[in-house]
């Protein structure tokens, strides 16, 4: 699986919620705000009025008998006459002992507080400009008059006011926490398994930010979950190769007289259909088979178990090696689909005689004979095309067997690509050459010390990089 694409950091787009909730219920408030001001001052200039009404009418009522007191005297004294003596002089009013008097105006208007009406019973307020007559006596009901009711408007429009906010709260609150509540259920269908599920919020601030990385968060396990079953299907198939790869393994080498044979196998992480097989035969002779299939998996696998069964039983037919393996290329080319090939590396090995009798059927490696007498690696590699490429002709024509001399000390190996295909943490591969010094190096050792040599060889090249393939070598040397 690739690497996935880095995905864009989540960026709060438009104002915060608590910047819109401030907003809205500043802007609800300050409208319930305006109207109850403006329903207060409208109520409170119209009691002002009447109150002011109020008081010019017992202000003009209580000073209407002392102006005509005053035209009467002004009219008397015209015609020269004095107060007329036969009626009851008119007091305004009687100051209330012990009160302060207050000024205003600079001194010219004075308040006194006084008694009035015809016992004088009443209570009120006289405003006197100077010396001018008659004063001017306002009840002192006036200002209680004023009063009147305000608690109650005021405690109404209070309540009123408190009401009004406490909608606009619950209404504002409801719009802010229902993207919230949808929220909450999105989250509740993802956590029930529905990972395609996304937020159905499309709202601004906090809240659209949180819908979208709920909505990458079921994104990211959706391909968690996804991944992890292609994970656990290939590990299946790793399994269920693994478990062909090693059905086609032999269990041990044959004992073979005068010889030492052995083999060397190592998995790689990916398993394919490469096997190697010994073929005994009853008159002392041993055939060495070392295979290459393309493709990896189960396909690989499969395809290297029909080659090994078509390969196990027309080997063992006989000393006829090119008309084994042309029967066997026929039979594969028809099972395997168009792509497909196993490369094959097969030597016959006759010990009393001798030789070895060698074919190639487009394995890239060629068999390394090493002798013993010279010191030195030989490589043999007979024409020959891959097994299942053509149905026949192709095939029949270009297979080449040779025969290879089989000296008291010599030793022959075969191999798949695996070994030279070991790379370091550079990427580099080991290759052909420095493979072929190494078995040279080791090559004098028994088998199994041979092997053991290969091996730390090629995993000291890698160090920590794994191999690329799997390994799989069989050697035999002919004791002197």
């Amino acid at each position: 699986m690739g690497r996935r694409k880095a995905e864009p950091e989540l960026k709060l787009s438009g104002p915060r919620l608590a910047s819109r909730f401030a907003i809205t219920m500043s802007a609800a408030l300050g409208v319930v705000m305006l109207a109850a001001g403006a329903f207060l001052y409208s109520r409170m200039i119209s009691a002002a009025s009447a109150i002011q009404e109020s008081a010019f009418v017992d202000a003009t009522r209580n000073q209407g008998p002392l102006l005509e007191q005053l035209a009467e005297d002004q009219a008397r004294a015209l015609r020269g006459l004095g107060p007329d003596g036969s009626k009851p002089r008119l007091e305004a009013a009687r100051a209330v002992p012990n009160t302060p008097i207050r000024e205003y105006a600079g001194g010219d208007v004075r308040r006194t507080e006084v008694r009035y009406g015809p016992a004088f019973e009443q209570e009120g307020f006289l405003y006197q400009w100077k010396a001018a007559v008659p004063p001017l006596v306002v009840p002192a009901s006036t200002k209680e008059k004023a009063g009147e009711g305000l608690f109650g408007l005021i405690l109404g429009v209070t309540l009123f006011v408190i009401l009004v906010g406490a909608l606009v709260a619950y209404l504002v609150g409801n719009a802010v926490a229902r993207p919230l509540e949808i929220i909450v259920d999105d989250i509740a269908q993802i956590s029930r398994g529905d990972l395609r599920h996304r937020t159905r919020v499309r709202s601004g601030g906090e809240v659209m930010l949180l819908a979208k990385s709920i909505d990458r968060m079921a994104g990211n396990l959706e391909s968690a979950q996804e991944a992890e079953r292609e994970l656990s299907k290939r590990e299946r198939e790793l399994a269920l190769a693994g478990e062909v790869r090693e059905a086609l393994m032999p269990d041990a080498p044959p004992a073979v007289p005068g010889c030492d044979l052995g083999a060397l196998h190592v998995d790689s992480a990916a398993p394919g259909g490469d096997f190697y097989e010994f073929l005994p035969f009853e008159d002392g002779k041993v055939g060495l088979l070392v295979c290459e299939v393309s493709g990896r998996g189960i396909p690989g696998a499969l395809i290297g178990a029909i080659a090994r069964s078509y390969l196990r039983v027309e080997l063992s037919r006989g000393a006829d090696v090119a008309a084994a393996l042309q029967r066997v290329n026929r039979e594969l080319a028809r099972d395997v689909r168009r792509g497909m090939y196993v490369t094959a590396l097969y030597a016959l090995i006759d010990p009393a005689g001798g030789r070895a009798t060698v074919a190639c059927a487009g394995h890239k490696l060629p068999l390394v004979r090493y002798a013993a007498a010279e010191k030195a690696i030989r490589l043999v590699q007979p024409e020959g095309i891959a097994l299942g490429f053509d149905k026949g002709p192709v095939f029949d024509r270009t297979l080449q067997v040779v025969q290879v001399a089989f000296e008291p000390g010599d030793r022959l190996l075969l191999s798949n690509t695996g070994p030279v295909r070991v790379v370091d943490a550079a990427g580099a591969e080991i290759g052909e050459k420095a493979f072929y010094k190494l078995v040279l190096k080791h090559a004098g050792q028994t088998t199994e010390a041979l092997f053991g040599r290969l091996e730390a060889d090629l995993r000291a090249h890698a160090g920590d990089t794994p191999f690329p393939g799997d390994i799989s070598i069989v050697s035999i040397v002919r004791r002197a």
